[in-house]
């Protein structure tokens, strides 16, 4: 199919393009209470062509480009007409010029782990079982759990002579618990993915939700508290510490819309608490999102981003690195942060709130501001713990960050790998 795609290019006189074949595999299960309702399969191939076009005005060199997708069935005459449109659609386009990535031979490292066996219903079957080992309880437990599990075969090939194929494994559990008692019934809602089956992290991802739902069960609304030590834990902390990478970002520089500036201290003068190591890892283990080419086919390496708070150096596209005269990192999508100073239990000689969980947490990622409702946090108040809901955080982390540490305990989720907690103080929450 490939072959056909370029002899069409080339009827065409498409001179500069890109071709990312894509295969997937998926096995799914979906689960009501512990009873399967269903499940479903499914074997696909798509091939996404990106084609350029130069032109000149006024003196001044312009690319422009148009990306379709090409079904694996497609005969020759519907390829050519898609080209073609592509091509008429970017021309219309009106980017200063850029070159694509010239040869590229990266590493490529072969996941060998569960989610890469030909057969997936095996590992299926230990999946559901790993998920279902903590639904033990009379009074709650899972609700309802969707199970996937995608294998991806890339090839990617390009006119300027990159030709690299690689897979990528991609597990991903929907889970709603809930907890009923006599005059209250909650549920939660989590999503998840993870690269290989590791039965310890489906154990600990149900264990933690079904015990948040019987905490939530038994929580009051929460009374407006102030100035009072915040810890947020797991994929709020993932959220906050990705601020960083985007403010880092090329185009983001040269648009205006990102803050960084090479070889100075992000979080500001006289910071407080922890300054920022951080490490953008393509070839992060745990991720499924790991790939050693991005989508322009720049070939990714490991880089320092941040140190001891410091900005390093800008990353991100192909295109934007070539405006602004960088080198280009390519687009690495896997984040991997030094851990902090201080144990979480640190934090908990003193008053504090912990959110355990909210119903949408937002960061925006231009302005700093964070926050969101509360699901589930525990307040400890100097003396006991007392878990709340119903209230809500809202925060800037540019006000934060020069007072705000980080956790000692790590955390390796989808794309991210560094500490689990973070800690502000003086933070206030409003209820009641």
């Amino acid at each position: 199919m490939i072959n056909t795609i370029q002899k069409q290019l080339i009827n065409a006189e498409i001179n500069e393009w890109t071709i990312l074949e894509k295969k997937s595999r998926s096995r799914e299960l979906f689960f009501i209470r512990k009873d399967l309702d269903m499940n479903r399969s499914k074997d696909v191939s798509s091939f996404t062509v990106t084609v350029f076009k130069d032109y000149s005005e006024d003196c001044k060199n312009y690319r422009g480009s148009a990306t379709v997708v090409l079904g694996n069935n497609m005969t020759e005459e519907e390829i050519s007409e898609k080209l073609k449109t592509a091509i008429y659609s970017a021309s219309f386009v009106r980017n200063a010029y850029y070159p694509i990535p010239s040869y590229a031979n990266p590493q490529v490292s072969e996941n060998s782990g569960r989610l890469s066996e030909r057969d997936l219903m095996p590992v299926l079957s230990e999946i559901t079982e790993s998920l279902f080992k903590n639904d033990s309880h009379s009074e709650g437990g899972i609700n309802s759990a969707e199970i996937f599990v995608n294998q991806y075969e890339f090839h990617f090939v390009s006119s300027k002579g990159t030709d690299v194929s690689y897979k990528q494994n991609r597990g991903e559990i929907e889970l709603i618990c809930d907890w009923n008692k006599a005059d209250k019934s909650v549920e939660l809602y989590n999503m998840f993915s993870f690269a290989d089956y590791s039965p310890s992290l489906i154990e600990d991802e149900c264990r933690t939700q079904i015990e948040q739902c019987r905490f939530r069960a038994e929580a009051g609304n929460a009374a407006k508290i102030e100035s009072v030590n915040i810890v947020l834990r797991d994929y709020a902390v993932r959220e906050m510490m990705d601020f960083y990478r985007i403010h880092s970002n090329v185009q983001g520089i040269f648009e205006g819309t990102a803050r960084g500036e090479k070889g100075k201290i992000f979080q500001g003068e006289d910071v407080k608490g922890d300054l920022l190591d951080i490490i953008l890892d393509p070839a992060l283990p745990h991720s499924p999102f790991s790939s050693p080419i991005d989508k322009d086919g720049v070939e990714l390496k490991k880089i320092q981003l941040f140190e001891k708070g410091k900005l390093l150096r800008y990353q991100g596209s192909q295109q934007y690195s070539h405006y602004m005269e960088e080198e280009a990192s390519g687009l690495i999508p896997n984040i991997v942060v030094e851990s902090g100073s201080h144990s979480v239990d640190d934090w908990k000689k003193e008053p504090y709130v912990e959110i355990m969980t909210f119903s949408d947490f937002q960061m925006d990622p231009m302005t700093g501001d964070f926050g969101g409702e509360i699901r589930l946090a525990i307040y400890f108040d100097g003396e006991k713990s007392i878990p709340i809901s119903g209230a809500s955080i809202s925060a800037c982390l540019f006000d934060v960050q020069k007072e705000m540490y980080l956790s000692k305990e790590r955390l390796d989720i989808e794309n991210y790998s560094g500490p689990r907690y973070l800690m502000f103080p003086g933070g206030t929450i409003s209820g009641e």
